[in-house]
């Protein structure tokens, strides 16, 4: 037996899975249908406890080569868990896979009501244990980047361009789309300089999204700063609220997030509505923005991109899809940098 203790007193009763330790952080809902591989290893959930909302989980079970990243989430909840998976790309169960990365987690839990409560009350801490405290102490957990070694990467195809990817908790499905799009990627950790940075002569540079409860220190802004105006800029997920950063706009925390892959997002450059995945839970804010706001969220009106011509900048809250990419590139011209 297992529980799950919310912030406002709340208590859920359920079955652990996966590894047998307690939990605690923020608690956030997915509404993916598919993905929870991607999901557990999103670095934008590193360090929350993350609900499916799909009533069953694990039915194709688990391959690794799905991974996106080395990052975690602290703990994972289910309404029902799979244990006998049927997919021919399968190599083990999810409970197995949850117990191997050492992420612990509960089923058996009232997801839609859970949902509900979340959707109504926000985002809150919670803690996942195996008797109710009478006293809990809830604790946000503070994530720690994972520096990536350098590396380069040759495009797919005959190669465009070549660009930096900027790694503040980059996905591995954003280092193959920008490979299939025949550009040669070098990737650096998040503590390189724009110097240093500027010195591998790329055509662009991609600040890669990662874990929101991070802090990320002033210096960072000032490095990005340094680039901006010198060498074209693609931001997504939390790159896009550090360059909004570095551009002088602000950011605050929303209510529940965007989390799932069906958020209408409006274009203003071509009047078109796409359909986007996301993972965020804190959004630039829309005032006082810099450059032109391209993308707006068609459930709330929050900003999901921004485009500054002056400083050659594209960034965008939600994964950079081919419209997104096609648009970068016609940024892309011009010298390089200064």
């Amino acid at each position: 037996m297992a529980y799950l203790v919310l912030e406002n007193g709340m208590a859920f009763e359920g079955v652990r899975i996966g590894a047998i330790k307690d939990a605690a952080g923020e608690m956030v809902f997915t509404t993916g249908v598919v993905g929870y591989m991607e999901t557990l290893t999103d670095p934008a959930n590193a360090g929350l406890i993350v609900m499916q909302t799909f009533p069953v989980i694990g039915n194709y079970g688990v391959e690794e080569a799905d991974e996106e990243s080395g990052y975690t989430p602290a703990g994972y909840v289910v309404r029902s868990l799979c244990d006998t998976p049927s997919n021919f790309r399968s190599t083990g169960s999810l409970n197995d896979y949850l117990v191997k990365k050492g992420i612990p987690g509960i089923s058996g839990v009232d997801t839609r009501r859970l949902t509900a409560v979340l959707r109504e009350q926000g985002a809150m801490q919670v803690i996942l244990c195996d008797e109710v405290p009478e006293n809990a102490a809830f604790l946000k957990q503070q994530v720690q980047l994972i520096p990536c070694e350098k590396a380069h990467m040759a495009a797919c195809d005959e190669q465009k361009a070549h660009a930096v990817l900027w790694d503040f908790g980059a996905k591995r499905s954003l280092m193959d789309a920008m490979k299939d799009r025949g550009w040669a990627v070098t990737r650096v950790p998040f503590d390189t300089g724009a110097e240093e940075i500027l010195s591998l002569q790329p055509d662009a540079v991609v600040i890669a999204g990662g874990p929101e409860n991070v802090d990320i220190p002033d210096k960072v802004l000032g490095e990005i700063k340094k680039l901006l105006g010198r060498v074209p800029v693609l931001a997504a997920g939390l790159g896009h609220q550090l360059a909004a950063r570095a551009m002088g706009a602000g950011v605050g925390k929303m209510h529940i997030g965007h989390r799932g892959q069906n958020q209408p997002v409006f274009c203003t450059l071509n009047g078109r509505t796409y359909v986007t995945q996301q993972n965020h839970g804190w959004e630039v804010k829309a005032d006082n923005l810099p450059g032109e706001m391209i993308y707006k969220n068609l459930n709330d009106g929050s900003c999901e991109g921004l485009l500054h011509d002056g400083l050659r900048c594209l960034s965008v809250q939600f994964d950079p899809d081919e419209q997104v990419f096609s648009l970068f590139e016609s940024t892309m011209g011009g010298e390089k940098h200064a």
